[in-house]
């Protein structure tokens, strides 16, 4: 399988490192320091000035590891091949999460959402009549870029308000309200905790068939602590079990 990559933080950077021959190539809006990350990981894969259909078409799947701001250019990807979002909070924008759809549809390619940094998709998905959905994200100060000396909440809304709000903080939510009863009706709350030294998210499910109450505790990334280690490791799994004949679901 052959990869592009768009976004060299934390979690491409993770993702160059894993897949050294699949990579062929890397996009950065930071040029000078994406091709100082290709130094230090000791990469083989070219870094690119720009994104085209010609750079679409030289692989099997591109993986955007950058930013919302980064997702609208997955649609002409989907022309040529499969795509992987990682910043997730973008699909809130309801008019994008069609174009996505649409390109997908009428090419045969397929748009790839990891679980991320949180666990328990494969029952909430399993759920036929779900009530309510609850998440509380809770971070390290530094993980918002904060430096509280108290526990502060610094939202309580719905998914898609959060994903505005907090586009670098929501992507858990956005998965969860993909995966569930959508953006309006998913509740969320974002707590800055000066006592936490992990990034916490739980998940709490009510519904017919079944109750999920699930807590997960995640390392932040040393680079980057806004982002969980747990976020490149589910998306490195995806990639490893693409071509796999048994794959656990």
């Amino acid at each position: 399988m052959k990869i592009g990559l768009i976004g060299l933080g934390a979690i491409g950077s993770y993702l160059a490192k894993q897949f050294p021959k699949e990579i062929m190539w890397a996009y950065d809006i930071d040029m000078k320091k994406a091709e100082d990350k290709k130094k230090a990981i000791g990469g083989q894969f070219e870094i690119i000035g720009k994104i085209n259909e010609g750079e679409f078409g030289k692989v099997d799947l591109v993986v955007e590891a950058a930013s919302q701001q980064a997702v609208p250019l997955l649609i002409g990807a989907l022309a040529c091949c499969d795509v992987m979002i990682m910043s997730v909070g973008a699909l809130a924008d309801e008019k994008l999460l069609e174009l996505l759809k649409k390109a997908a549809e009428e090419n045969s390619t397929c748009v790839y959402i990891p679980s991320g940094a949180i666990a328990g998709l494969d029952g909430l998905k399993a759920l036929k009549e779900i009530e309510s959905v609850e998440l509380t994200s809770s971070k390290p100060p530094a993980g918002f870029g904060r430096e509280d000396n108290e526990k502060t909440v610094l939202f309580e809304g719905n998914a898609r308000e959060a994903c505005v709000k907090f586009p670098k903080n929501v992507n858990v939510s956005a998965t969860l309200s993909l995966a569930g009863i959508g953006f309006e009706r998913t509740k969320v709350k974002i707590v800055s905790d000066p006592e936490l030294k992990t990034n916490t998210h739980r998940i709490v499910v009510k519904s017919k068939e079944a109750d999920l109450d699930i807590l997960v505790s995640n390392m932040p990334f040393p680079e980057n602590p806004k982002t969980s280690y747990l976020a490149a490791l589910s998306a490195a799994r995806v990639l490893r079990e693409m071509d796999k004949a048994i794959k656990i679901v």
